[in-house]
């Protein structure tokens, strides 16, 4: 019920239309995603440190708490500060529900004894957020054609705040947690930096999520720019949840070395980046090969993690993830933002896609050096 309720909004068809008819540039957009970056950034680790603590639930409808108070100030947003102000309600969100579905949903599965199911329950449930996803595109796009846009966000607002009742009705996966058994920070850190492959692994998802963000936030401009009608959008955003639902579904690659599947993985990843970039019409197919590819990563990544954690950090290490996730879209997100406004946007995939390998190999031949 939950995942149905958070990804029922269909506000997020027509995302970047509405800040371009609020007067948001595409450089505004990059400040709004740079400071939502910045909000993570800065939480990301208290609240996955928080949540091994003290527990899930409560962080879970705290998140949610402040996803709602986000749109409600995005439909009175008319000033790059307003729209600001709510990424950083969308960021403290992002921060505290990181991390802790993942290890709830892992926990639970845990008292049950079915915990090998974990990257399969993943997968469905992401698929299930993707089709409903898909729907509520669908309907956004149809109520277009008589409707502002500021009924989507009406609408979507409605279905968070049904998501956070919902929230409200779980029951803690840990009644008791044990601080003494909680290793600090530092030294989690330490052992991550010494083992090469789950450096890899951590690279790997941050790599996939960075890319994805840029795209999923400006795919309407650039169909737009290809004279795809804003009526459109909904069979494209289908097209969309329905290549990563698939992704999801997909079973994990097994076969082989796993340096040589993150490897291959990528390649075709950032090469059906750039042909989405440079092609005409066709980009749409290439568009459905890299939202395939990332749906395939998003279990396999998610159960190597949870896997890899101890009860006490699970929340912990997919935060360290989306941290590092904020720490490279802030980095790369100026350049991204300059580069579509002096060159275009199609020309800035191509920049964040060579950034990113460029700095998959080098990490790749620095852990060659240390295994």
């Amino acid at each position: 019920m939950m995942r149905f309720a958070t990804a029922f909004v269909p506000a997020y068809v027509i995302e970047r239309l509405f800040w371009e008819a609020r007067g948001m540039s595409v450089l505004d957009v990059i400040y709004a995603e740079i400071v939502f970056a910045l909000t993570q950034l800065s939480l990301e680790l208290p609240f996955g440190r928080a949540t091994d603590r003290f527990g899930r639930k409560w962080f879970l409808v705290f998140g949610m708490v402040a996803e709602c108070l986000s749109f409600a100030m995005l439909l009175n947003a008319y000033t790059l500060t307003a729209f600001l102000g709510a990424m950083v309600l969308a960021g403290v969100g992002a921060a505290a529900i990181s991390g802790t579905e993942e290890a709830f949903l892992f926990e639970t599965l845990e008292q049950v004894g079915q915990v090998e199911r974990f990257e399969r329950t993943v997968g469905r449930l992401n698929a299930v957020s993707l089709m409903t996803a898909g729907l509520a595109a669908l309907i956004g796009s149809w109520l277009t054609q008589s409707t502002a846009f500021e009924f989507h966000y009406k609408i979507s607002l409605i279905s968070l705040m049904s998501a956070t009742l919902v929230s409200l009705t779980l029951r803690e996966t840990r009644l008791v947690v044990e601080e003494s058994t909680a290793r600090p920070l530092r030294l989690v850190w330490r052992e991550l930096r010494t083992r090469p492959m789950l450096i890899r692994i951590f690279l790997f998802s941050v790599l996939f999520g960075t890319t994805i963000n840029f795209i999923e936030e400006f795919w309407q401009l650039s169909m737009r720019d290809r004279g795809i009608p804003v009526t459109g959008f909904g069979l494209v955003f289908i097209l969309i949840m329905v290549a990563q639902g698939v992704g999801n579904l997909l079973p994990a690659l097994t076969k082989g070395s796993l340096t040589v599947n993150l490897n291959g993985m990528l390649v075709v990843f950032f090469v059906s980046v750039i042909s989405f970039s440079l092609t005409g019409m066709a980009s749409i197919l290439f568009l459905f090969m890299v939202f395939l590819l990332y749906g395939q990563s998003e279990p396999m990544t998610s159960s190597l993690l949870q896997t890899y954690a101890s009860a006490k950090e699970r929340a912990t290490i997919v935060s360290i993830a989306s941290w590092l996730e904020s720490v490279l879209i802030i980095i790369v997100g100026l350049g991204f933002g300059f580069i579509s406004e002096w060159a275009s946007l199609d020309i800035a995939y191509v920049y964040l896609c060579l950034v990113s390998f460029v700095l998959w190999l080098c990490v790749a031949w620095l852990s060659k050096r240390r295994e």
